[in-house]
Parts: structure tokens; sequence; C-alpha cells
């Protein structure tokens, strides 16, 4: 029994080990400009949404909003906002795989933004 414990222990202090040196791998977090990527287009959808309507960028809602004119102001705003260049930041996020990623964002690499409203027509 003693010896299947110090197994154990062994194994558990080798994969931490494994697991902290594969961590400790370099990461760029600057580019060096060479990569002239194009920016991420973004829209934000006006949707019907939990008894009133809300602007929809992917998967994500706004706050409800009573009316479509209100939804569509609040989202062009917001998309106004997100295209304001800014001070460089520190980002980190999750991708689809559960990794966390790290950079340093630049205050100009601003996406381009759209607000989808199909029609004003049935604003109440």
């Amino acid at each position: 029994m003693r010896f299947i414990l110090v197994l154990l222990g062994l194994w558990g202090v080798f994969s931490y080990l494994r697991g902290r040196r594969q961590q400790q791998k370099p990461r760029a977090l600057i580019t060096d400009g060479r990569s002239k990527r194009k920016p991420p287009h973004i829209v934000y959808e006006i949707v019907e949404h939990d008894g009133g309507w809300a602007y929809k960028v992917g998967d994500v809602f706004s706050e409800t909003h009573p009316t479509r004119r209100e939804a569509v102001i609040a989202a062009q705003n917001a998309a106004e906002a997100h295209e304001m260049s800014g001070e460089d930041s520190f980002i980190e996020y999750q991708d689809e795989r559960g990794r966390w990623h790290e950079e340093i964002e630049s205050g100009d690499d601003r996406p381009e933004v759209d607000v989808e409203n199909q029609t004003m027509a049935s604003s109440r």
C-alpha cells in the first residue's frame, strides 16, 4: 500500500512539474507590425428580447429597452464607442478550446461596426 502511495505521489509531482514547464513557454505579446490583419467586422442586430427590444452581438444581448427606437439608439451609441480609438491595453481572453491568451491591444486597432436595423416601420 505504501508503495502505491509513493508512486502516486511521484506521479503527481512529475505531472505538476511537466504542466508548469509547458505554461512557461514564451508568448509573443507585441507584434512587430508585419502582419497587417483586417479589422474584425461587428454587427449590432436589433431584436425582440424579454418583452421589449435589445441589440445583440453574436450570442450576447444588451439590456432590454421598451421600444425598438430606444434599442437602435443604444446600439448606435455602443457602436460609436466601440469604434473610438483609445489607449493601448492589456487584454486576456479565452478561446473556444478553453485556452487563455494574453495580448497588448493597440488603441488604434478598432473593428468595423454596423447597426443592423431591418425596418423602423415596426417601431412602437
